[in-house]
This record gives structure tokens, sequence and C-alpha cells, in this order.
């Protein structure tokens, strides 16, 4: 009885569980939640991922950029929220992550289309990765005329860029040695 008594004076200390929801708190680190019309393709995620819990890669005919997420990798550390630009990953309260019979449900995936570069045609990155460049260098205070003029160069790839510049450079010294 003085346990019972005990516990009326400081309250529970427990929670009716699985007949009630688990409240968790503000900051709780629960499963990420993947919001497609956010992501940009960017794969900062990808990179930022210590379990691997999160891939991006080209899916095998190179049209798609697939984005993939194994929940039963993750180790719920945050970076991929932290990394996201766009707010495309959250961390979410979800925490009962228990699936049956198949560990496939426990996968999420996404699909993005892919740029091409104007110069070789290879996929480099993503339409959507492009507008948003796009976008903020509008935001930055780039005017229409000098965005239609570098639309050319943020639509080629690192490798031609590298190219193109080694030429500009080889032709720079070939004129000073004359």
């Amino acid at each position: 009885m003085k346990l019972l008594d005990m516990a009326n004076k400081y309250g529970k200390a427990t929670y009716n569980y699985p007949f009630q929801p688990y409240v968790v708190a503000e900051n709780f680190r629960g499963k990420p939640s993947y919001i497609y019309e956010n992501c940009i393709g960017c794969t900062a995620c990808g990179v930022a991922c210590p379990s691997n819990a999160i891939n991006v890669k080209l899916n095998e005919d190179k049209t798609k950029l697939v984005w993939e997420f194994d929940a039963a990798r993750c180790i719920f550390c945050g970076r991929c929220d932290e990394v996201c630009p766009t707010g495309a990953v959250v961390l979410s309260q979800e925490f009962e992550l228990a699936v049956k019979f198949d560990k496939n449900n426990l996968k999420e995936k996404g699909e993005l289309d892919v740029e091409y570069c104007e110069v070789c045609n290879k996929p480099f990155t993503t339409k959507r990765l492009i507008s948003y460049n796009l976008h903020r260098l509008e935001k930055a205070g780039w005017n229409k005329e000098t965005l239609d003029k570098k639309v050319h160069y943020i639509r080629t790839c690192p490798d031609c860029k590298r190219k193109h510049k080694v030429e500009v450079i080889t032709q720079y010294l070939k004129r000073g040695t004359k």
C-alpha cells in the first residue's frame, strides 16, 4: 500500500504506450521522411549519410537519378536533415519501424529527371537542380540578360567546362609566348 501511496503522490513514471500513442520530445530524431516535391537531386544527403542508408545514383539507362532510403540501415544521426538545402529530408517523429516478413517495406524511392550536357550530351545533374540554381541566382540579383548568357555554362558538365578552360589557357599561353 505504501508503494501505491508513493505512486499517487509523485505521479506515474510509465506510459500507457501500446494503448495510447507515445508522445516523443520536440527534438526527437526519428525516421527521416522524404518529401519528393522538395528534392533537387543535389546528393548531399547521400554523401553525408555515414551508414549508407541513402543512396543516390543514376538508373541503368541513365535517364533518371534514383534516390533510395533504407530505414533498416539508418542510425538516425540526422546528418541528412542537416545538409539538405531544400528540406526534402526531414527527421520525423516516427519510431515504430517494424515490418512483417519483407524488409523491402523499409525502403523508399524517388526518381528525378536528368539534365544532359549541352556539349557532350552525357547526363550530369538533375533538371530540378539546374532550375534551383537559376532561381537562386535570380534571387541574388542577377538580371534576366546575364542569366540568359550564363545558361549554357550552367547546362555544361564539369568535364566539358574543364576542357574548355584548358583550351582557353593554352591559347592564352601561346599568344603570350609570341
